[in-house]
């Protein structure tokens, strides 16, 4: 008789306390085989590869883009807006939890994702589910929104931005119909509902967070990459 192979799983996840939770669930299961890594940590050369990663956001998009050959990226984040699941899904994230998600969703997601499958956590399911039919703003128009969102005035916004005040009166526009508001305010108030404000999420969403390697996000995902070397 055959024993099956556990599935090798790494973790690698920035906040110690989801970190520590993480590890404690599957370590006490033993169909997975459960290694840490941090970003300065060395390989492990006696383990194979791992078929699963869980870890944060940011990190599983590096993860999937720096890598020829990944494992299935898992991401448990805070972050559950349509830009923060749209983004990890587009580039290529298998699984996506939330940090209210149940220990056996964990379990179910890992083992779903070694099998080559997708696990979305039903709260995340039904806000894609949500936002299905909804236009999301340009990345332009993200950077309207988010300024606009702050109490500046369309000058005070072309100024920041470096365009035209009639270039910001037409991305206002746009972005009162794609949200169905009347005002900014309300406009204000739907895309924070729908986690369109968050600057992570929008950065994953058009690409610019990989790109950009100056500040503080860029730092961390370049630190990140090593966590699987």
């Amino acid at each position: 008789m055959l024993i099956p192979t556990a599935i090798h799983v790494r973790v690698t996840h920035p906040e110690p306390l989801v970190h520590r939770g993480i590890l404690a669930t599957l370590s006490a299961d033993s169909r997975f085989q459960v290694d840490e890594r941090g970003p300065d940590e060395p390989s492990f050369p006696d383990l194979s590869p791992p078929q699963v990663l869980i870890t944060d956001l940011p990190f599983g998009i590096t993860a999937v883009l720096q890598r020829t050959a990944t494992p299935a990226v898992l991401v448990l984040s805070h972050l559950d807006g349509e830009l923060s699941i749209r983004g990890a899904l587009q580039h290529g994230v298998k699984g996506y939890l939330t940090h209210d998600c149940l220990p056996e969703q964990l379990v179910d997601a890992v083992m779903m994702l070694a099998r080559g499958q997708r696990y979305l956590q039903g709260s995340v399911v039904q806000r894609l589910a949500d936002t299905l039919s909804q236009d999301l703003p340009t990345p332009r128009e993200g950077d309207v929104l988010r300024l606009m969102a702050t109490g500046l005035c369309n000058k005070a916004i072309a100024a920041e931005l470096n365009i035209g005040c009639g270039t910001v009166k037409t991305h206002v526009k746009a972005l009162l119909d794609k949200l169905g508001a009347q005002t900014r305010t309300a406009a204000a108030d739907i895309a924070k509902r729908r986690g369109l404000l968050d600057p992570v999420a929008a950065s994953l969403a058009s690409d610019r967070l990989v790109r950009r390697r100056g500040g503080h996000a860029g730092r961390h995902l370049q630190a990140s990459a090593h966590a699987l070397a």
